[in-house]
């Protein structure tokens, strides 16, 4: 079943109707569903789709080859002796009928054969401009697709007709897959499963929490039981560096000094780490919202729910899960600590939130920057932290998140405004947001309902 991708294939589509030669590229994290967006796409299409190996330049030609001539019915040709050559053999062939022509995992050609997006230019400015193919280049890495295939010292820069960088899914999104769940369960599951298609398709809708969190990652036989491992061994040289890196920050390292630290390794070294991380999509970094990005001040953390979920609860209890000892890690790992997990997903889930009504002229007025806030209040010397604060520059939504079984109160509206002028006294207007998973107390609904600048907003509304 096709899920979740509707609005990125009607794009596709848009451009494929124009019956004109386009070049798209087409780039995100493993596993977030390219590859199925592109089949799709292909379907009841004329196409080529070639998904290339980690292999030489030599194989992945001949491969390809075998490909295009199984294509076109032909069983007794030679392989084509370089790429050159087989783009102006499908040009030919095609003449000014339409083909989709895929090259899935393109930064594998390129890596092997630094001359080939040389060549790709200098067949599209001369002939394939003027023909019907649709040439697709897909990749995983997306720091090399961003620099090599998109960049501005990019042989083919300029050359794109298109590009899109496929996202995890938002959550609104992700809840698709969860029909069946209760509103609570659905924000757990997404919690530990993250926005990634293929991991969603592990859940069991029907099922309970607990019942799909054992099924997916406390049995050693478990698709996901592995799976950051296999991915780190998939995208990069040193794998077991890379893992500490995450490993440190899922518990609470969120400063690069502090990450070099815990692992053993020097800071700049540890710093390259850390970025090809957030080129893969597995970090994120982070500093105070309308600061300055420094040192002292960025923090990382782990973008993908999937791996945060996985490096608190699996990979540091491999041993007992190895053992067979799954019920305990549930009883005495997981289930007492996973509210307190929830509330950084919360927050997640309630930016994905305040960015959706803000796309549809929802809110009191339309924000430019959204992000989260932390600093020392002037007055009284102590940290301080905001959830969420997006502005226009002028006028500001200051929200608290609160993941908990009591409902809000009055006193965290009073806390909220305190936190507000502690990071900025000189708004234009200002409306405080507060998202609460069990509800709110009458007094704060009371004084809600005196006020204009307060919004209330529970768990079913997000849901």
């Amino acid at each position: 079943m096709f899920l979740g991708r509707e609005r990125e294939l009607a794009d596709l589509e848009d451009l494929y109707s124009q019956d004109q030669f386009q070049l798209f590229v087409l780039y995100g994290r493993r596993r977030v569903g390219k590859t199925t967006l592109l089949n799709e796409f292909c379907k009841n299409k004329e196409s080529i789709f070639y998904s290339a190996e980690q292999s030489n330049t030599k194989l992945n030609l001949d491969k390809f080859s075998d490909q295009v001539f199984q294509h076109y019915g032909e069983t007794s040709l030679s392989p084509f002796a370089t790429w050159e050559k087989a783009l102006t053999y499908i040009q030919q062939r095609q003449g000014d009928q339409r083909l989709v022509l895929v090259f899935d995992e393109f930064p594998y050609l390129v890596r092997k054969n630094k001359a080939l997006l040389s060549t790709l230019q200098h067949l599209i400015d001369h002939q394939l401009n003027k023909s019907k193919l649709f040439i697709i280049l897909c990749g995983s890495y997306m720091g090399f697709m961003e620099k090599e295939v998109l960049g501005s010292k990019s042989p083919i820069f300029g050359r794109r007709t298109g590009q899109l960088k496929l996202l995890p899914f938002p959550y609104q999104t992700s809840l698709r897959f969860l029909e069946g769940c209760s509103n609570e369960d659905k924000l757990m599951l997404y919690g530990a499963y993250g926005g990634t298609a293929l991991y969603l398709s592990q859940i069991q809708p029907g099922k309970s929490f607990e019942t799909n969190i054992k099924r997916s990652f406390l049995r050693v036989t478990a698709y996901l039981y592995e799976e950051p491992l296999l991915l780190l061994r998939q995208e990069v040289q040193e794998p077991g560096v890379y893992s500490a890196v995450i490993e440190a920050i899922a518990g609470g390292y969120t400063k690069s000094n502090e990450i070099a630290t815990k692992i053993g390794e020097e800071p700049a070294k540890c710093l390259k780490y850390i970025h090809t991380l957030c080129e893969l999509g597995i970090l994120y970094k982070e500093t105070p919202y309308g600061e300055k990005e420094t040192a002292r001040k960025t923090i990382y953390g782990i973008s993908d729910l999937m791996f945060r979920f996985w490096y608190r609860y699996v990979f540091a209890n491999r041993t007992l899960l190895e053992t067979g000892a799954s019920e305990i890690v549930w009883k005495k790992k997981i289930s007492p600590d996973y509210a307190a997990y929830m509330g950084l997903v919360f927050e997640q889930v309630c930016r994905d939130y305040l960015l959706a009504e803000n796309a549809k002229g929802e809110l009191p007025f339309l924000f430019t920057n959204i992000g989260r806030w932390w600093g020392t209040d002037a007055k009284t010397r102590k940290a301080v932290e905001i959830d969420l604060i997006a502005s226009d520059g002028s006028n500001y939504l200051i929200g608290e998140c609160k993941w908990r079984n009591e409902p809000t109160d009055l006193a965290v509206f009073k806390a909220l405004q305190e936190k507000a002028d502690a990071f900025y006294t000189k708004r234009s207007q200002t409306w405080f947001v507060l998202f609460s998973k069990a509800g709110f107390t009458e007094g704060l609904k009371a004084e809600a309902e005196r006020r204009d600048d307060v919004i209330l907003i529970g768990l079913d509304q997000i849901v």
